[in-house]
């Protein structure tokens, strides 16, 4: 079996530059794959012309441009997502996996699938905060209980 790797799964953080889960996967292993799944469930419920889909293949394809020139490139994946990293799983010796949380409610629910199995499988997995400035619990009231009016979020912020 190949030596232990460190994955960066690719999902809403589309970029090389200024990606929080890459820069920390790069910083702590020299043996990084970076991959991306096109999620069948998501696919399913779009149109088959739908521009989004075009934007995603026109951006990886830009992404594994540039990861060509540090002699990496980036694993596209397609199918049903607790499938495909049963398969990641099955072909690569993990050690730990780095993503940016992604917020939206299905995301949730099959991040907390994924988290399941991976830590089944003595997986060591790393999430990080990147595509917004705030998460839900950073800005409490002195009882930890958050602000239910936006103006208190502006005040903080501002």
């Amino acid at each position: 079996m190949e030596n232990k790797i460190t994955l960066f799964w690719f999902r809403r953080d589309l970029r090389l530059e200024d990606n929080t889960a890459l820069h920390y996967a790069l910083k702590s292993s020299n043996n990084v794959l970076p991959i991306f799944i096109f999620d069948d469930d998501i696919l399913d419920s779009l149109p088959k012309d739908d521009a989004r889909v075009s934007f995603i293949h026109n951006t990886l394809e830009n992404i594994n441009k540039e990861l060509t020139e540090f002699r990496s490139s980036l694993v596209v994946k397609k199918g049903s997502t607790l499938v495909v990293w049963k398969a990641l799983i099955e072909e690569h010796n993990i050690e730990r996996v780095f993503f940016n949380k992604d917020y939206e409610p299905y995301a949730i629910k099959r991040d907390l699938e994924i988290l399941k199995l991976l830590k089944s499988k003595g997986i060591e997995t790393k999430s990080f905060k990147d595509q917004v400035i705030f998460e839900e619990n950073d800005i409490l009231k002195n009882d930890n209980t958050p602000h239910i009016q936006y103006i208190h979020h502006l005040k903080i912020s501002g």
